[in-house]
C-alpha cells in the first residue's frame, strides 16, 4: 500500500473511530457535517506524526476537525482555544492537511495529567458567510 494512502486511511480513521479511544463526535450545521476528535498524540504512529510535524508525547493531545457536505470534504478557516480548569487558555493553531479525498485540520495541545479541557472552536467553511461555533470538553486521565 503506498505511503500516502496509509496516512490518508489513518487520519480518516481518526474521524471514524468510536469512543472512548477517540471521543469522536459529529455535529450538523446547515448542510455541513463537522467531525471532531481529540486524542492522545501517542496513538498516532511515529511515521505519520513525523510527516505532519506532530509531537508524540504523554502530555500532548491532537485535535482533528473535518468538514463534509454531501459526503465530500470541505476546506475551512478554523480557529480555537483549549482551556483547562484553572482557566489557562491555549490558542489552537490548526494546520490544514489535504489528501486525495480528504481535508482535515490538526492542532496540538499540551495538557497536564488528569486535565479537563474545554474546547471552543470557530469554523468558517469555504464559500460560506457563516461561522459555526463548536464547544466541547474532554477529561484526560
Amino acid at each position: 500500500m503506498p505511503g500516502h494512502l496509509k496516512w490518508r486511511l489513518f487520519f480518516a480513521g481518526l474521524v471514524a473511530l468510536n469512543p472512548p479511544v477517540s471521543a469522536e463526535q459529529l455535529v450538523r450545521h446547515g448542510p455541513y457535517e463537522i467531525h471532531y476528535t481529540a486524542i492522545a498524540s501517542t496513538l498516532i504512529p511515529a511515521p505519520v506524526a513525523a510527516k505532519h510535524g506532530l509531537v508524540r508525547a504523554e502530555n500532548r493531545v491532537i485535535t482533528n476537525i473535518a468538514i463534509r457536505v454531501s459526503g465530500k470534504p470541505v476546506a475551512a478557516v478554523i480557529t480555537g482555544t483549549a482551556e483547562n480548569i484553572l482557566n489557562q487558555r491555549q490558542p489552537l493553531d490548526f494546520h490544514e492537511v489535504i489528501e486525495q479525498e480528504a481535508v482535515y485540520y490538526l492542532a496540538e495541545q499540551i495538557i497536564n495529567e488528569k486535565d479537563l479541557i474545554r474546547y471552543t472552536i470557530s469554523i468558517q467553511p469555504t464559500g460560506s458567510e457563516e461561522t459555526y461555533e463548536l464547544a466541547f470538553q474532554r477529561q484526560y486521565n
